[in-house]
């Protein structure tokens, strides 16, 4: 008796797991490529274009603040060759001396200011680009889930991604299960009629995966590009 009942109770937990088994939708995978989309999406290229504009505008900010430093630097060597000149009287070449000791305060400030000014750029292109790089992944992440979704899929696997050791993380899948063309369609459909297409992006690289793309440096010469 005590077998039986072991065994209708055995039958009975087999017969509780066959069902939640059969309650697991069935898998089906999709992939997509994050990077490419992130890359061809309209409000990307809309963004740098912004950003572009406000880094020639940064540009030439920091270039005149390099010729108002070079006026100052000619000042200076003027008053120099004044304070060196033997012709020059005691009185004029002492005036001349102090005034070149404040040009040299003036110019150094003016030098603190302008590398201020450049890290602060730097900080700031840093900022907008990563916060949009964040908004993108989630709005792009949210379309593809619909398009996958749309297809009866369960999983979804970003294909630009690469691993630990270098390799993608999807090394090969059937073009039938790839849905970025969708995903693609789907984030540009609202593209105003004002903005250009974006120009069809090239395959990225491996190792790029869905990185946002590069600061817009300023260049300082003679001073490397503050870290990020």
């Amino acid at each position: 008796m005590k077998k039986l009942l072991h065994a209708i109770l055995g039958l009975g937990a087999f017969g509780t797991a066959a069902l939640y088994a059969s309650a697991e939708p069935a898998l089906k995978i999709v992939v997509v490529d994050m990077a490419k989309i992130y890359d061809s999406d309209w409000k990307t290229q809309d963004e740098m274009t912004k950003l572009n504009s406000s880094k020639t505008s940064a540009q030439q900010q920091f270039d005149q603040m390099t010729k108002d430093q070079q006026a100052l630097v000619d000042q200076y060597k003027q008053l120099d060759e004044t304070a060196k000149n033997p012709l020059t009287s005691p009185e004029a070449k002492t005036k001349a001396q102090g005034d070149q000791q404040k040009l040299g305060e003036q110019i150094q400030s003016k030098r603190n200011d302008q590398m201020q000014f450049a890290q602060t750029v730097q900080r700031e292109f840093q900022q907008q680009i990563t916060n949009f790089h964040d908004l993108m992944m989630e709005e792009i992440g949210a379309k593809a889930t619909e398009v996958a979704k749309a297809h009866g899929a369960t999983l979804v696997l970003d294909k630009s991604g690469v691993g630990v050791l270098g390799a993608r993380g999807v090394i090969y899948s059937d073009a039938a299960y790839d849905i970025t063309p969708e995903v693609l369609a789907a984030v540009n459909k609202d593209r105003p009629a004002s903005v250009a297409a974006p120009a069809p992006s090239a395959a990225a690289p491996a190792s790029t995966g869905t990185a946002a793309p590069s600061i817009p440096q300023i260049t300082v010469p003679g001073v490397t590009s503050p870290s990020k």
